[in-house]
């Protein structure tokens, strides 16, 4: 059963359910790339808080979700202007979603939307909401754990 359909049901989410804080790894995160046997390099995207560089989420943390209509699904007063329907002046997502992690202190706490801030530096790094978000795409992603990509580096590790 997934976290969302818990809290539809209204029952409590235990933080075990949480994904580990990529932020405190078991085994050390290395800066270099290994290659398998087969030649292929395996690597691994990490993202970082660009105020102190701590590791807040790695992609296998990353909820991905199916692009909405962009601006035509919008309310109209939180369009831009300029053609609704021109498809080439869309761009990609200007967030990204994530599984709760351990280190979101608010959403183990118990609140059902508000910011997430880095656990080391405490610089705001996008919103969590449990009944759901709408991307700059226009796609809602329920629940919603957002990181803005303009507060977040993105390497390999």
């Amino acid at each position: 059963m997934s976290i969302g359909e818990l809290y539809n049901r209204g029952e409590k989410i235990d933080s075990s359910k949480f994904g580990a804080d990529p932020g405190i790894s078991t085994e050390p995160i290395s800066s270099k790339v290994e290659a398998s046997p087969n030649g292929v390099i395996n690597s691994t995207a990490a993202y970082r808080c660009k105020k102190c560089r701590r590791v807040v989420a790695l992609q296998e943390n990353v909820v991905g979700h199916v692009p909405g209509e962009g601006e035509t699904s919008f309310e109209w007063y939180k369009r831009r202007s300029g053609n609704p329907f021109d498809k080439s002046s869309e761009c990609e997502c200007s967030s990204i979603f994530v599984e709760p992690l351990r280190w979101m202190t608010t959403v183990e706490e118990g609140a059902l939307e508000g910011k997430l801030t880095c656990a080391h530096c405490e610089a705001r790094l996008g919103y969590f909401n449990w009944s759901g978000i709408q991307c700059s795409c226009g796609s809602w992603v329920t629940p919603a754990f957002q990181l803005h990509k303009s507060r977040v580096d993105i390497s390999t590790v």
